[in-house]
């Protein structure tokens, strides 16, 4: 059936390179989108199950950048060093503590965040490719379905810690991954796409991109997904199998 709102794939304006074999002090262009300090976000009423629009979009947020970084790390991407531990949905997860790298993961935050208020966002991708040939070799895609009746106004009943155990399930999954996913052993950059609808407000740090597909050989394994009632993300990993 053809879709009502068409879809435009987005990628930010930077791509961040790994650090093999060495580690670049900053990335060759400097984010564009004003960086703001440490998002504070009120996702809950004071009765822990109340959830609204913004609520549900800082949900879904917060729950990408654990998942960003946890891709990075897991696969490899950064130095173990660049990490460290913290606390979150009852499980211990890392984040970067590399400056440059956090300032671009809270610039796509920002206008990810924005875009789930505005419900014009549909699908969110990191792509890990090779920095020398570019070729995509790990594509972590996730689905994004919003109940495009919400304003803000609704407000809906889910239990927080319900919705916590649904995201540490995706995450025991990316974490997991090291099992099943072939070896990255060269250098990466890294990208983060974004599906929006076509009159969605796009600002200059971001621009048109191809979907940037696995190519050759492809395998896809299911990761699980986690709902608000409002959004909801579904996961897979899509990756290169040379076998």
């Amino acid at each position: 059936s053809r879709s009502l709102s068409p879809t435009r794939c987005l990628c930010s304006g930077l791509s961040f390179i790994s650090s093999q074999p060495s580690f670049p002090s900053s990335p060759a262009t400097s984010p564009l989108l004003h960086r703001s300090s440490a998002r504070k976000t009120h996702t809950m009423s004071t009765a822990n199950n109340s959830i609204t629009l913004k609520g549900s979009a800082d949900i879904v947020t917060e729950f990408f950048g654990h998942g960003i970084n946890s891709i990075l790390y897991q696969r490899g991407i950064y130095p173990q060093e660049l990490f460290e531990r913290t606390k979150k949905y009852g499980l211990s997860l890392l984040v970067t503590t590399d400056d440059s790298l956090k300032a671009y993961i809270a610039d796509v935050l920002k206008q990810l965040g924005d875009w789930l208020v505005e419900k014009t966002v549909k699908k969110v991708v990191l792509v890990v490719a090779s920095s020398a040939s570019s070729e995509v070799l790990e594509r972590w895609q996730f689905d994004i379905q919003c109940d495009k009746s919400a304003d803000h106004t609704t407000v809906v009943q889910k239990p927080e810690k319900e919705i916590q155990n649904e995201i540490a399930g995706i995450l025991r999954q990316i974490t997991a991954s090291v099992s099943f996913l072939p070896v990255i052993d060269e250098p990466c950059v890294f990208e983060v796409l974004m599906y929006t609808d076509k009159d969605a407000n796009v600002p200059q740090m971001w621009e048109e991109s191809d979907p940037k597909y696995v190519k050759k050989a492809q395998e896809v394994f299911p990761l699980r997904q986690f709902s608000t009632k409002i959004h909801t993300v579904a996961a897979a990993v899509m990756y290169r199998n040379d076998d």
